[in-house]
Formats: C-alpha cells, structure tokens, sequence
C-alpha cells in the first residue's frame, strides 16, 4: 500500500529512464478491447534505447537522452482478437505536459486528466500507423467505489522500477472514431470494465529486467492482478493480488508461476508463451490460458486471454480456453534481450511512427 498520488509523475532524468500511464478495457459483450498508454519516456523507442546505450559506454562523447524528448501516447483498438485500430507516435519534451493538481498529463495534445472524485478521462486524437488515418477516442474511467492504490518496486533501491495499480477495477464508457479520407471509416459506442495502472523506472529497461509476465481479469467483483518481474539485479518478484471492488483483499508475494509450453516457436524468434499457471499454498490456481495474439513482436506480445479459477484437477489447464467458466482478460509477455538487436531496430519503425518529425530529427549520430 502507499499513501502517495499513485499517478505522481517521478520524472526521472537518468538516460533510459522510463515512465507510463497504461490503461485497458475489455467490453460488456466481449467484442472489444482497447488499451491506451500516455508515455512520459517511451522504452521502446529505438532511438532512446541506442542513444542511453552510447551514453552508456562513452559519456564524454556521446550526450545524455532527456526522457521527455521520448515522450507518445498509444491506442489499440482490438475486435473479434484482431486489430481495428493501431497508432504508437513519439513526440519530443516541447509536446510533452503535466500538471500534479488537478492531475493531468498532455502529450502532444492528447490529454490524460483526473477530476476530484477520481474519474479519469482520456481525450485522443493521433494519427494511425498507416499515416492516412486518425484515431480519435473519448474515454471515462470510473474507479470502482472501494479502489485503494497498491505499489510495488520491482527493481532495487538504487535503480527502482515503481509498478503502481491507481485504479484496477474501472467502468468504463466512451467512443473511438477512426477517420480517413474525410470520413467515418469505423466507429465504436464502448461500455465495459477496464483496469489502469502507473510504470515508473530509473534505469534503461533492458538493463533492468530481463523479462516479465503480467496478466488481469475481472472474475465478479474481484479483480485478479499477477506480475512476474526478473530484474536483472535484485530477486524476481512473483505477486498475485486479488482486488475487491477495486482494493486489495489479498497480496501473495511468493506465488508459483508455471509456464505451459507453447505449441510452436514464434515465426519471429519471441519465445512463445503457452499459458501460465499462477498459483499459491492452499488455495486454487489462476489459470491463463490465451484466446487471441493480438500483439506480437521480437521482445514483446500481448493477449486477449481467457481465466479461471481452477483446482487443476480437472479440466485440464492445456483444454480449449473458450470452455468452461473461464472469463476474458488482458495479459502480456515482455523479453529485452532483442530489444535492441539491429533488426529489432528495423522492424520497429514499422510500428512506431514520430509524426510531424523531420528525418535528421529522428536520426541519432554514431
């Protein structure tokens, strides 16, 4: 538990430095999934990365990266386990606000804003990464009534990684509009439950962690919460919160992860994730088994997945997800070892677009 502002902006100015307000919903019909990330210092930057890598190795020639100069905003829109939508743009610190009270957050004139009774609001217009369209998206977040902040460093004193759930059990309502060409190209009326939670570190991610798992779902009124972070220093951390109505009812610090094998190797080299396995003494496992890859590359994926609550007796953990009472969740898998790998850098632009950058500027001397 903390007692501070669980979405304080640390602005942490060491090179690699990282920090982001991560926020999903799935919705009421299960159709729909969204996830929107405002980025104060985006890792996956493949220029901030070489740049703090450079610094890194010889400070006297190479300058220090400020952070914000990597600030973006993110918006998936996902229907039916597919993407309807896409856009992760960086911006440079002149686009980049913050405000502690009323706590708000501008990127680039996206805004983030939380009102005095807790209700956060998300206010997105960006380009999408085919450059023709716009993602606009208008969201609420309403916190659960009960919601209590829960805070956790996952890294080490002197090189921490804040991991803080401000809000894990959300209504959440609003619109996406995706424009091109003049028009309407698609649009969306959302009613769902959503989950929002605040990443803060001071160290380049890829020195930091060498990879993690983290995964929730809405099961009633319960939320179920697991992160599963190898620091590179410092001991993993295996935690499994359940949430009440938005409050920590109980943390498990050392909960058991087993990862079931996947049935093939990722056609991109990432080692595939075949379900998971989160369990704790004397008390039934929260089995994740996935649904649809919905986010895929060389260091990271992402899922919408099916959950249960299981004795692990029967069914089987590996049986179809779609059966049974499992239920719908978000989770994903992070690996930095090809983080920065040359070909990693190749592919990411494809993903990632600076708008408004000229070329030199998005160029970073050897």
């Amino acid at each position: 538990m903390s007692n501070h502002d669980p979405d304080r902006f640390f602005q942490f100015e060491a090179p690699g430095s990282q920090e982001w307000w991560y926020f999903d919903a799935l919705s009421d019909d299960g159709t729909d999934g969204l996830v929107v990330i405002v980025y104060a210092a985006l890792p996956f930057d493949p220029d901030y990365g070489r740049a703090t890598m450079r610094h890194l190795r010889d400070p006297g020639r190479h300058p220090a990266p400020h952070p914000l100069d990597h600030c973006g905003i993110g918006l998936s829109w996902y229907h039916r386990g597919t993407t309807a939508a896409y856009a992760l743009n960086g911006y440079r610190r002149a686009d980049f606000g913050h405000t502690p009270a009323p706590f708000a957050v501008e990127v680039a004139g996206n805004r983030l804003t939380r009102d005095s009774e807790g209700r956060y609001r998300l206010v997105i217009q960006t380009p999408a990464v085919d450059g023709r369209s716009t993602i606009a998206a208008d969201l609420e977040f309403v916190p659960a009534a009960a919601t209590e902040p829960f805070e956790r460093n996952l890294g080490t004193p002197e090189a921490p990684h804040h991991w803080i759930v401000a809000a894990g059990d959300c209504r959440v309502t609003g619109t996406v509009v995706v424009r091109g060409r003049g028009r309407t190209v698609r649009s969306l009326d959302f009613h769902g439950r959503g989950y929002h939670d605040h990443n803060a570190g001071v160290e380049e991610i890829s020195r930091a962690m060498r990879r993690w798992h983290w995964g929730r779902v809405h099961i009633e009124d319960r939320t179920e919460i697991y992160y599963y972070a190898v620091p590179h220093r410092g001991p993993t951390q295996s935690l499994w919160l359940t949430l009440r109505h938005g409050r920590p009812d109980v943390v498990r610090e050392s909960a058991v992860f087993t990862e079931l094998p996947a049935p093939r190797r990722h056609r991109l080299g990432f080692p595939n994730d075949g379900g998971l396995i989160v369990a704790s003494a004397g008390e039934p496992c929260l089995i994740r088994s996935h649904h649809h890859h919905v986010d895929e590359g060389p260091f990271y994926g992402r899922w919408i997945s099916r959950f249960r609550i299981d004795t692990l007796l029967e069914p089987h953990p590996t049986a179809d997800p779609t059966t049974g009472d499992s239920v719908p969740g978000i989770s994903e898998l992070l690996e930095t070892r090809a983080l920065h790998a040359p070909w990693t850098r190749w592919m990411i632009p494809f993903r990632f677009k600076r708008p408004g950058l000229r070329p030199q500027q998005e160029t970073i001397d050897p």
